[in-house]
């Protein structure tokens, strides 16, 4: 999400806030007060200082020691966060301000669990009270130095740090938003909308705040609502990547206030289209050409250090101060990593604004479940919960054809694709930000996909011919991809979304062999994590409804055997669900007898019921839909053995 920079703190700065010695002096506290006292004690004495020096020093030294997971446990044990956060608004030094809020924005990236701590210690108080100067300042606006290549003043630099701390802990949780919205300075933030005035870098950095704070937030809607021709300006950016990701994230805030998505629809639309027709893999593919000299860059060259070590004895503290901020500065190639990086964050963004936009209100009332497992007053012949949906459009009519002239599945599943292997295996060497944020941004664009496969039906998608290609191209890349948990739950997910167009299309499956079908039971078997063996379990149901008789009681088979040693309630409800699915247009009594079904089904009721009892807290909304699956499974079980009672098996 743009919030590190290697071998650099999170303020873009080795020593912002210009110490004598740089990270020379941090590495010498490191090495000496540390071994006896260790750097949070030291730092926490430096913080409490009475000199400005120590605790700009301090503050140095905590920004620099996030990267390790010990130093973390011990900041979270400790009071640090208390003791450090007024310096957020301390009066004595400007200097002290910034230092304190690049190394609060730096511990935020940290985990939700660090920005709980950071909000239950109070760091809101004093961040809000900075704020709120900020916004009493009407005439604050910043200063770009051109002999610095236009970077933040100190004051600027400050507010900038504080907005992404501030984004940060919303994100994190809901206690910043609501704290937030009582403060009332949300208003005050939309004039850092003007990035002429306030640069790219606040107006950025502003607007991905206003992102988190506007999502389901009905508060800050008044305040947004009545800001629509100041972000509808945005949404016509043209330009390089930081307009086009200011552009993106003014289309979400849009799109998240209701008073805002309607009237602005077809151009919110449109703006994330245009989004998403940038070529990220070209790019990616560019840039990794690139990526082993920003290594080569920060060597540091040994034949002139004697020569400046002589002239830094000669020069002034100003000078000092000048020359350390000249060599901060980012080079032309971080700088081009950074904008690479807001490219893949605003197609991120588009893929998510895209799924809130065509997410069904129409999901079913889970409140109309009422807990009765052994009521028989539904027809024994309706056994599956699910059933076969008919696949048709769930959306409204201006977003469908909104989606389908902008051509915008096609450009997601662009954008769903890997990148070549070897320029993956640059970034991760190189560059591991943008390798995170290209995961994230396939998972966004897999995810919006599934989304649309569960809204559109199968001719507005393209048909049943391209979605079967999507679902083999999906399983080559299951299968030979790196195996990731995130990515793997995202792809399978949009694969059993794309089969249940395909429950009418037996004809697509008529070469599928017992070998392909392997394939997929080893997957179930290999996995580790419940929600992904719940769409294996899912799919293989649906096949079962497909396939041959051969393969169906290789199916009926396995999901019975993984369902019996599963420990997920959810994942066992995906497969009951599926099996009785395969029921619901043929008995299959020959292969019921075969596989001792009734019995089974039996153990598993008693499973499920049981597991439903221990999970019923963890399965949260879940709970209603595995209690139905329970319910008809004991319907099941007594309508197949009803069944298989006046069947006479047929013996080799």
């Amino acid at each position: 999400m743009g919030k590190t920079r290697k071998n650099r703190v999170r303020n873009g700065k080795v020593n912002p806030i210009s110490l004598p010695g740089g990270n020379d002096a941090i590495e010498e506290d490191l090495g000496t007060n540390a071994k006896t006292e260790g750097p949070v004690q030291v730092i926490l004495e430096q913080l409490q200082s009475p000199s400005v020096e120590e605790k700009l020093s301090g503050l140095q030294m905590l920004s620099t020691i996030c990267q390790s997971q010990q130093n973390l446990i011990d900041i979270l044990e400790s009071d640090l966060i208390r003791v450090a956060a007024p310096l957020l608004v301390d009066t004595t030094s400007s200097a002290l301000r910034q230092a304190a809020a690049g190394s609060f924005r730096n511990l935020s990236v940290c985990g939700v669990e660090m920005c709980e701590v950071l909000v239950e210690q109070d760091v809101l108080t004093p961040l809000l009270q900075l704020f709120k100067i900020y916004a009493e300042k009407l005439d604050w606006t910043p200063t770009f130095d051109p002999q610095f290549d236009n970077q933040l003043d100190e004051v600027s630099d400050t507010f900038l740090h504080a907005v992404n701390l501030l984004w940060n802990l919303c994100e994190s949780t809901s206690v910043a938003v609501d704290t937030f919205n009582q403060a009332q300075l949300l208003e005050s933030f939309m004039r850092c909308l003007n990035f002429d005035v306030f640069g790219m870098d606040i107006a950025i950095a502003v607007c991905q705040c206003l992102l988190i704070i506007s999502e389901d937030n009905p508060t800050s809607w008044a305040v947004l609502s009545a800001c629509g021709s100041a972000f509808g300006s945005l949404l016509t950016l043209e330009g390089g990547f930081p307009e086009c990701l200011l552009r993106t994230l003014a289309a979400g805030i849009m799109a998240n206030v209701p008073a805002l998505s309607e009237p602005y629809l077809q151009q919110i639309l449109t703006s994330l289209s245009k989004t998403l027709d940038e070529n990220h893999r070209a790019v990616l593919g560019d840039l990794t050409s690139d990526l082993p000299l920003l290594q080569k860059e920060e060597v540091p060259e040994l034949e002139v250090a004697e020569e400046s070590r002589r002239m830094e004895l000669d020069e002034t503290d100003d000078a000092a101060a000048r020359r350390r901020r000249k060599a901060d500065l980012p080079t032309p190639l971080e700088t081009k990593v950074k904008h690479v990086g807001w490219l893949l964050e605003a197609q991120r963004v588009a893929g998510e604004t895209l799924t809130n936009l065509s997410s069904s209100d129409d999901d079913g009332n889970s409140d109309d479940y009422v807990e009765d497992s052994e009521d028989e007053s539904i027809n024994d012949g309706d056994t599956s919960s699910s059933g076969n949906l008919q696949m048709c459009d769930k959306l409204p009519v201006e977003i469908l054809e909104g989606i389908k002239s902008l051509n915008i599945i096609e450009k997601l599943w662009q954008r769903a694709q890997p990148v070549p292997e070897n320029v993956f295996l640059i970034l991760k060497e190189c560059e591991r930000s943008l390798a995170k944020k290209l995961k994230t941004l396939r998972i966004s664009a897999l995810l919006c996909l599934q989304n649309l496969c569960n809204t559109m039906s199968t001719e507005d998608l393209g048909g049943a011919g391209a979605i079967y290609s999507v679902w083999l191209d999906l399983g080559q890349q299951v299968f030979q991809g790196d195996n990731d948990a995130h990515l793997l739950e995202a792809s399978t997910a949009l694969m059993r979304a794309s089969l249940e167009h395909l429950r009418n299309c037996p004809e697509l499956f008529e070469k599928m062999t017992e070998s392909d079908l392997q394939l997929m039971l080893n997957g179930v078997e290999s996995c580790s994590e419940a929600e992904i063996r719940a769409n294996w379990l899912r799919m293989l149901g649906i096949l079962g409804c497909l396939l041959p008789e051969n393969l169906v009681k290789i199916i009926i088979t396995f999901i019975l055997e993984t369902s019996i040693k599963e420990t997920d309630a959810w994942a066992i409800s995906e497969a009951m669900d599926s099996l009785m699915d395969m029921f619901s247009d043929n008995d299959w009594l020959q292969i019921v007898y075969e596989v001792n079904l009734v019995q089974k089904s039996r153990e598993l009721e008693r499973s499920l019921k049981a597991k439903l009892r221990q999970q019923k807290r963890d399965l949260g909304d879940r709970y209603p839909a595995v209690a139905t699956v329970r319910t008809n499974l004991v319907r099941f079980t007594k309508y197949i053995e009803a069944g298989l009672k006046k069947y006479k098996p047929q013996t080799s």
